[in-house]
């Protein structure tokens, strides 16, 4: 399998980063313009958004075995004297959990490259300079969409789709179509865009994007159905995948900040369903 040396660049911050370089980058300057304590920090930049290792560690915590895995010779110093090194193994699942985060912090990241991959959109793409009502480079989102997208997002996060996730996509259907909520009619038309975003780099920058439109969008009835319809279409194989866990806890801390424990992790351990290590 052929290597991905996708660069990135982070708007005000630096660009030519290779994905670990990305993340040191991006939490280091977190950490300097918020004035973190170690355990505030590890509460914004939380562990599963790596996986077993963690974004950053204590630098008296790595062992000699684990050195290699952190940027052990450029540790930041925090608030409250912790000296912590940030963690270089990421690969195409956990960085696209990074970047998921990092948008919906203000973080404005892109693939190097995006302009070159704008020109080669075929040009029946750009007919009318629009697809689904969102100008392809300059999206103006619009309710339907969006729901759409984060559920397509939710659905394909652990990279399959079960016959149990699809009946919970016609329940969800249904119920914004008893709302006025045409996510239906645009399903098919948010997959093409959605697959061409990938294509284009595009489609973990824009994630962020429909999170936030949601948040602003929706009354707090409205979303914690919306939670609720995408906990039931991860928990229909009886396991939430690391993949499925990350997204439901970043939306979960957009829609209820400080509750998302209580909202999705308690909620799957009451109901029994095992959630991955």
């Amino acid at each position: 399998m052929a290597k991905d040396f996708t660069k990135y660049s982070v708007e005000g911050i630096e660009s030519g980063l290779g994905k670990a370089r990305l993340v040191q980058k991006i939490v280091g300057d977190f950490a300097d313009k918020n004035h973190l304590s170690h355990d505030d920090l590890k509460e914004v930049w939380f562990d599963d958004l790596q996986g077993g290792k963690g974004v950053f560690k204590k630098l008296s915590e790595i062992d000699d075995k684990n050195e290699r895995n952190y940027y052990v010779d450029a540790p930041v110093v925090l608030t409250d004297g912790s000296k912590i090194a940030i963690c270089n193994q990421w690969g195409k699942e956990n960085l696209s959990n990074f970047i998921l985060h990092a948008g919906l912090l203000g973080y404005v990241i892109k693939a190097e490259g995006d302009e070159q991959k704008e020109e080669s959109v075929p040009e029946n793409s750009r007919a009318d300079d629009s697809l689904l009502g969102w100008n392809l480079f300059n999206i103006d989102w619009h309710l339907p969409h969006a729901l759409a997208y984060i559920i397509r997002h939710v659905m394909l996060a652990d990279g399959e789709v079960i016959e149990g996730e699809l009946n919970w996509m016609q329940v969800a259907f249904e119920e914004y179509d008893e709302q006025g909520i045409e996510v239906r009619d645009v399903w098919d038309d948010v997959d093409t865009a959605a697959q061409m975003y990938w294509n284009m780099g595009m489609y973990d920058m824009l994630v962020p994007n429909s999170i936030h439109f949601l948040n602003e969008n929706l009354d707090f009835k409205q979303k914690a159905r919306l939670i609720q319809i995408l906990m039931t279409i991860c928990a229909q194989d009886n396991i939430i995948k690391k993949q499925e866990y990350v997204a439901l806890m970043l939306i979960a801390k957009i829609f209820f900040p400080g509750q998302e424990h209580e909202g999705v992790t308690n909620v799957f351990k009451d109901a029994g369903i095992t959630i991955e290590e």
